[in-house]
């Protein structure tokens, strides 16, 4: 094995790898009708991972230590010099984070963070830790790989010289072991070796400053022709094994010959599917080969794309989606007009609810009937539509306590097209914010399951009235939304001056990075779905004067 984890990247290599030499709308897995008609940033919430929706505020997450050190590593390839500011704190999270991993990996996956200005990730002292993993006999030992194998000492003994290179400690190896290793590597080195196995030996003679065997430079690269009828699996391995091969030529001192056309069209075609260490693999292949720093503007713009302020990566691979934030896309689609019907987000969720560790709890089953109901047209099972009566599910009284587990349960009722009964509502007080939003959710709830004549006679738009002109600095903008829509819903009215005041409001909450169509709640960076939602059932009950809701009129973001 030349690289940590490879075997459970590749098993992973789902989404991207049918991507592969595809138009972007299949990469999506939209049929032509929904491409059509939402924006792309709606389908940019895919995940690579499990192909449902994820929440956006993901995005704001920063990637874990390999995930940056791939993505830093493909900038630096384009000829950009990336830089990172990140605090103390920052940096010791991800060393830490690195150094559970893997004692040689986790320290191989900080050095391009070193490179781009992260203080205190690595120096001299993480040379000296790695120097004490070397072997009498010249390998290297990584405790968390627990691999005794000769491929898994190689794997390490890699990842040590890269690290000893990086922090310029090569020198300082003591000449004994550094012999031992040349010795070790030499006898690896002999009989028929396999290209992974070739280039990592390879580029550990080129550290040590040792020649490359003619015998191990003998390989060719890998053949690609008929690439894109080549299943998903052996798509990705042959990623994998030119770059192997490229590494291999170049530790030796020799151009690697590829077929440059097919990776530049990988590139063109895929730039925003794959994986930060693919698209590392890639973008190395193609400049090792001689391509320009033009062609990889694309991919410069995707990894500048994924910076957080400080410098650090997201890391889109790794996004999971889930059956709520995927029926919360689908309420978006049906709020703007566009197609719910989807065979890919239908095939998604089935495969994700029949997984052995899926949650079979009420709510969570509820959930994923309503989305295979909107997404596939399907009836719900009458051990699903149980659920709508199950008062463990749908709770048959209401307080202030559980009213947004109500409320989210019989939204997926109605979603599923199934009613449930109206509930029984225990008064509670609306003085301070936190009651005021329970009623609002209330309304909402009664309304959403077909009761709107069901409102206690305590809620009404006067006791309302006031939240909804201001519920104060706490109410973020979902708040707002929710609270504004409930006190219409009972029969409130906002003039010309609240219009106003509300569209300054979501004007001035509108988009973040990649999603310029989505609502944040707050003064954070992040999108939320949720949010969005509230904005536009606000913005339709207040026929489009704030100007959120998309419409056919409108031109897509």
């Amino acid at each position: 094995m030349s690289r940590a984890r490879r075997a459970a990247r590749r098993a992973a290599w789902t989404l991207a790898a049918a991507c592969l030499m595809t138009s972007a709308a299949g990469c999506a897995g939209q049929d032509d009708r929904t491409a059509s008609s939402e924006p792309d940033y709606v389908r940019s919430l895919i995940s690579q991972t499990n192909g449902l929706y994820y929440h956006p505020f993901l995005r704001e997450e920063r990637g874990g230590p390999e995930a940056q050190s791939y993505a830093l590593r493909a900038l630096a390839e384009t000829g950009a010099k990336p830089k990172v500011t990140v605090a103390a704190r920052t940096a010791a999270a991800l060393r830490s984070d690195a150094l559970k991993s893997s004692a040689l990996w986790g320290r191989y996956w900080l050095v391009p963070l070193r490179d781009a200005g992260a203080p205190g990730v690595l120096g001299r002292d993480d040379a000296r830790a790695v120097e004490k993993l070397r072997s009498g006999k010249g390998w290297y030992e990584d405790p968390a790989l627990d691999d005794g194998s000769d491929d898994g000492r190689l794997s390490a003994t890699w990842a040590a010289l890269e690290v000893e290179a990086a922090t310029g400690s090569l020198d300082a190896v003591p000449a004994a072991g550094r012999a031992a290793t040349v010795r070790w590597l030499g006898r690896l080195a002999h009989g028929d070796v396999p290209l992974e196995k070739a280039a990592v030996l390879a580029r550990c003679l080129r550290l040590l400053g040792e020649p490359v065997p003619a015998s191990l430079t003998a390989a060719t690269a890998p053949d690609v022709s008929g690439f894109t009828e080549r299943p998903e699996a052996e798509r990705a391995t042959l990623l994998e094994e030119t770059y192997d091969y490229v590494l291999l030529q170049e530790s030796a001192g020799r151009a690697p010959r590829v077929d440059r056309a097919t990776w530049q069209q990988v590139l063109n075609h895929d730039v925003t599917a794959l994986d930060h260490e693919q698209l590392y693999d890639l973008v190395h292949i193609l400049r090792a080969t001689g391509s320009p720093a033009r062609s990889f503007s694309s991919v410069a713009r995707r990894l500048e794309g994924d910076r957080l302020p400080d410098g650090t990566m997201r890391d889109p691979s790794s996004y999971l989606g889930t059956p709520d934030a995927s029926l919360l896309v689908q309420r978006l689609r049906d709020l703007a007009g566009w197609p719910v019907r989807d065979e890919r987000l239908l095939a998604a969720v089935e495969k994700q609810a029949g997984a052995p560790d899926a949650p079979r709890d009420g709510a969570t089953r509820l959930t994923v009937a309503a989305l295979e109901h909107t997404a596939g047209g399907r009836d719900l099972t009458a051990p699903q539509k149980a659920l709508c009566q199950d008062p463990s599910t749908v709770p048959a009284t209401v307080t202030s306590d559980n009213v947004r587990d109500w409320q989210r349960a019989v939204w997926d009722c109605a979603d599923a097209g199934v009613p449930v009964p109206a509930p029984a509502v225990t008064r509670w007080d609306l003085d301070g914010l936190e009651g005021a939003q329970a009623a609002a959710t209330l309304v909402v709830g009664l309304h959403q399951s077909g009761h709107e004549d069901r409102a206690p006679g305590w809620l009404t738009a006067d006791r309302l009235e006031k939240w909804a002109t201001d519920p104060g600095p706490r109410a973020n903008v979902y708040d707002r939304a929710l609270i504004v829509r409930a006190y219409l819903l009972l029969g409130g009215h906002a003039d010309e001056s609240a219009v106003g005041r509300l569209a300054a409001l979501v004007a001035a909450h509108r988009g973040c990075p990649g999603l310029p169509g989505l609502y944040r709640p707050d003064d954070e960076p992040g999108c939320d779905l949720k949010t969005t939602w509230a904005v536009w059932e606000l913005d339709k009950a207040l026929d489009g004067k704030l100007g959120a809701l998309p419409s056919p009129g409108r031109p897509r973001d």
